[in-house]
């Protein structure tokens, strides 16, 4: 036990030391794939995962090890202050005694110390014939879980790198429209001044600015937590100069091509399949080791040593030291405790019945789940394109408003209106770039998971 907390903490410190040289990160001009592969890295979470399968191989050699016979020194010094003294027929000692006259004798000495080599080995040991077999699959189940947690975090970090390029998008847009509103708001007050336009046309103006630069403010204060979930997703402190440095190379379009161009369905079965297959795996083994209960236990232990009994404390006089061995065979055949045992055994039968149940309730689950996500992945790319086409749409309008209103063939109110029709596209073009680009990632995740 001892040794395998020593060999936990060795790869505990070594770790702590490759984290310590901290690679660094372009966050001016981060990728999709930097921020993942980063984040693989430096994620807590993950981290956390890779060090409970690591504890799990250590828990594994240590069953093992427990497997050997186990050698130990034993030593001990005595002071017997009050030594017993027990009756015995006077004969024994004196065969001209009567019979019915006894003697004291004292079986000890002032001073008795002993010291010697023991040896203890379970040949067969029920508790501990099956634990090996157990820690194997438990180690495979924690392997799946880091496998699964890698998905997870991969799934995370685009969904955060996503959220954050479609933050930006959007405070992108809503920042020129607000310049383009603070602009008319002093044209129409200086038109104001010279009694061009009415008051309600100057008031009009200033509430269409005043609404711009509300959502600017929302969507400056959604894309600044957008930036900090993504750097809490990488692992890195989101500090206000890590904040400020952030860039993301990867826009919307790019993301969408990325991740279209992709492979997503997989032949194998999913991690969490595998992971519950394992553990109906495991409930079987364990039903298995618990019969072994009812079986008796062999045991071999030893002894080799001397003990040492003097008036006076000499250790170093060899003629009060007497030798002392022996090696003895030992068997333990259960016959009350098999009550208990049966109880077990039914415990676990019936988990290993519930762990199969779970089986199948996942299998069609993720049946059920796959055919939604597909059905919805194509729904949202669909979507996406008809959404695209309008924001080509609606820009080509304002091109051709913004022409007709310069030469006064249309009036401002209609060329507003025509703004506000492109805010609402743009606002719509990116609530679907974000279903289409959230179901890939769940639908990614899900067929690995």
């Amino acid at each position: 036990m001892k040794k395998t907390y020593i060999l936990s903490l060795a790869w505990i410190v070594s770790v702590l030391s490759v984290l310590g040289q901290e690679k660094k990160i372009n966050l001016n001009a981060l990728t999709l794939e930097e921020a993942v592969k980063y984040s693989l890295d430096h994620s807590p979470t993950f981290i956390a995962q890779q060090l409970k399968e690591q504890q799990a191989g250590y828990k594994l050699s240590q069953v093992k090890l427990d497997y050997l016979p186990d050698i130990y020194v034993t030593s001990d010094l005595r002071r017997n202050i009050i030594i017993p003294s027990t009756p015995i027929p006077a004969s024994m000692i004196n065969p001209s005694a009567p019979e019915d006259e006894l003697m004291y004798m004292r079986f000890n000495t002032p001073w008795s110390s002993g010291a010697g080599l023991n040896v203890t080995f379970d040949i067969f040991n029920p508790e501990t014939a099956g634990l090996k077999s157990e820690q194997e699959k438990q180690l495979k189940i924690s392997q799946l879980d880091s496998r699964i947690a890698e998905n997870e975090l991969r799934a995370t970090v685009s969904q955060a790198y996503i959220d954050c390029a479609i933050a930006q998008t959007q405070l992108d847009a809503i920042t020129a429209d607000t310049v383009y509103y603070a602009a008319l708001s002093r044209e129409i007050e200086d038109l104001y001044r010279r009694e061009k336009v009415s008051l309600v046309d100057k008031n009009n103006a200033e509430m269409n600015y005043n609404a711009s630069l509300a959502r600017f403010h929302q969507a400056k204060n959604i894309q600044h937590n957008s930036r900090i979930n993504l750097l809490m997703c990488l692992g890195v402190e989101p500090d206000e100069d890590k904040l400020d440095q952030l860039r993301l190379s990867d826009d919307i379009q790019s993301l969408y091509s990325k991740m279209m161009s992709g492979k997503v369905l997989s032949g194998e079965n999913p991690l969490s399949q595998r992971r519950q297959a394992e553990l109906v795996s495991l409930s079987e083994i364990k039903t298995k080791n618990a019969l072994w209960k009812y079986a008796p236990s062999l045991s071999l232990s030893g002894y080799y040593g001397a003990n040492y009994f003097g008036k006076e404390l000499k250790l170093g006089n060899t003629n009060r030291w007497f030798g002392n061995s022996f090696v003895a065979l030992s068997l333990r055949i259960p016959i009350s405790r098999s009550l208990s045992t049966a109880k077990e055994v039914s415990r676990l039968r019936i988990q290993e019945q519930l762990e199969r149940e779970n089986l199948r309730d996942v299998k069609n689950n993720r049946l059920g789940e796959l055919s939604r996500e597909l059905a919805r992945l194509e729904t949202c790319k669909n979507t996406y394109r008809l959404k695209q086409s309008n924001m080509k749409l609606i820009t080509q309008n304002i091109v051709a408003k913004q022409a007709q209103l310069q030469k006064g063939y249309t009036l401002e109110s209609e060329f507003l209106s025509e703004k506000l029709r492109e805010q609402n596209a743009l606002q719509e073009y990116l609530q679907a770039a974000y279903d289409l680009l959230s179901a890939y990632i769940n639908l990614e995740k899900l067929t690995k998971n």
